[in-house]
């Protein structure tokens, strides 16, 4: 619940960790809760974050815009096999023009329509 995924941000503050990988390990609703409170905890030093199958959804695709936008260290992102769709792609698109720091995006495996 809740107290588990504030511990873990916690811990991962704690000990400025630059990779974690929390494939597959969220029920639906969790997931948006566990990346909600990453991208909001502050003093996050990840490099590679990996949430791929967490059933991660269009509710936190605009934080998720707006962190992408502030340029953090994240060099990469994997949310693949998530519920993203075509409206979060554009905001992560958009929110990519400003940042110069992620090198590595993958979304495959979403609800967003190939080009």
């Amino acid at each position: 619940g809740r107290d588990h995924i504030e511990r873990l941000c916690s811990a991962v503050r704690t000990h400025a960790l630059v990779e974690l990988d929390l494939s597959n390990c969220f029920e639906p609703g969790i997931g948006d809760a566990m990346l909600t409170s990453l991208l909001t905890s502050g003093g996050l030093k990840l490099e590679k974050l990996v949430m791929s199958s967490n059933n991660i959804t269009s509710a936190v695709s605009t934080l998720l815009a707006d962190f992408l936008a502030t340029n953090p260290r994240l060099k990469e992102l994997n949310l693949v096999d998530n519920r993203l769709n075509d409206s979060d792609a554009a905001l992560i698109g958009n929110a990519l023009r400003s940042n110069t720091t992620l090198r590595h995006l993958h979304l495959n495996a979403n609800d967003i329509t190939n080009v």
